[in-house]
């Protein structure tokens, strides 16, 4: 006889429930996005040159292979994204003064006070999520999410973003 597969046991709801995690997550983080890229398009930005810009000033001038391991972007979206900042003068690239065939990235003034207003843009629309969702929920599920980010590691996961002079030596 074959069993209720709506049973009350652990996971006995869903065939693969944490397959249905990563569709509720999937879901969550589209929604996410989206609602992150219509706020941060006040500015002119998207959430990768926002993130871009933030590990630039986190990094001190990181190469581009720092940067795509801090991001966890593939090479061609992260220089697009890159691409896109050097148009706008918010950072810029310049060889190593050691191996000048390594590129390393700048944040430049103009990059730093775009910054400062799209870290109040942010501010903005997580003080709106928060409403939302309830400030305990919102810190749950930040907790929830940065727990299993730490416990199943993955792209930047060791990487400390704190900037070098700021890191024991």
């Amino acid at each position: 006889m074959a069993e209720d597969s709506h049973g009350a046991g652990p996971g006995s709801e869903f065939a693969a429930p944490l397959a249905e995690l990563v569709w509720t997550l999937s879901d969550l983080e589209r929604r996410l996005a989206l609602g992150l890229t219509i706020a941060l398009s006040e500015e002119g930005s998207t959430p990768d040159q926002w993130r871009i810009l933030e590990i630039l000033e986190r990094l001190d001038s990181p190469t581009m292979g720092e940067l795509a391991e801090a991001s966890g972007m593939a090479n061609a979206s992260l220089s697009r994204t890159v691409d896109a900042l050097e148009d706008t003068a918010c950072a810029y690239r310049l060889p190593t003064v050691t191996d000048r065939r390594r590129i390393t990235v700048h944040v430049s003034d103009r990059g730093r006070h775009k910054l400062v207003r799209i870290r109040e843009i942010v501010a903005a629309w997580e003080r709106t999520l928060q409403q939302r969702l309830g400030a305990d929920a919102a810190q749950a599920l930040l907790e929830a999410t940065e727990s299993a980010a730490r416990s199943l590691g993955g792209a930047g996961s060791n990487l400390d973003l704190r900037p070098r002079h700021d890191r024991p030596r």
